[in-house]
């Protein structure tokens, strides 16, 4: 056997699914993050004053955010990937972005929205959420095994996503183009994971992978 492509063991295999369980513990901690004495004006050069920005709740949420990508990072280098990682990482993503979000629309922005656009906002991230969990019951339907299809659209959105609570959060408002450009990302994702989805039964899903183009086709 080649010992480069061996599976992890002994504490490797548990690494990646470390970090992921930081990024949910972590993302549960958020709402305790938005104290008012850490709230800060911040100059930036051309742009002026931002006012009562909460610095530390965003480099938080970025630092979380990275935890997206190094932990499937480590599990493809450590040879660790497993379903339960895969449903963790879901779990931390939906996670970081329904909190994030409520952060944001609820205390940051909540001043400079009115009350249409405030509803408007939650309806989308009310339909963002229920796109994940119908995807994740159509996978238990086929496969008997919820899960997320992590499609190249899905990490799009998610990266998209993370940005723009950051900056929602520093700007403390919501330019209405920013969350329709992510609400068309989101549902152009969900559109291709139900495709893909209608594909399987030509292809060797392990639900890891970036698009069904890169599985590899069952044989006849």
């Amino acid at each position: 056997m080649d010992m480069n492509s061996a599976p992890a063991t002994g504490i490797k295999k548990y690494v990646p699914n470390t970090v992921s369980l930081v990024r949910i513990i972590g993302t549960l901690l958020l709402p305790f993050l938005m104290w008012k004495s850490w709230e800060m004006t911040i100059t930036v050069p051309v742009l002026g004053e931002f006012h009562s920005v909460p610095l530390i709740w965003i480099i938080v949420f970025l630092l979380l955010a990275v935890t997206d990508k190094v932990d499937g990072s480590l599990a493809r280098y450590l040879k660790a990937e497993s379903s339960l990682g895969a449903t963790l990482d879901t779990i931390g993503d939906t996670l970081l972005l329904a909190i994030g979000a409520t952060c944001v629309f609820s205390v940051f922005a909540r001043e400079g929205l009115s009350t249409l656009e405030f509803w408007f906002f939650i309806f989308i991230m009310l339909q963002i959420i229920s796109d994940k969990v119908i995807v994740f019951f159509v996978t238990k339907k086929i496969f008997g095994e919820g899960n997320m299809i992590h499609s190249i659209p899905h990490k799009t959105f998610a990266v998209g996503a993370y940005i723009a609570l950051a900056l929602w959060a520093f700007m403390r408002t919501i330019p209405m183009w920013s969350i329709l450009l992510l609400w068309a990302i989101m549902t152009y994702a969900f559109i291709d994971e139900i495709i893909y989805l209608r594909h399987t039964k030509d292809y060797n899903p392990d639900f890891r992978g970036h698009g069904f183009q890169k599985y590899t086709k069952k044989e006849r």
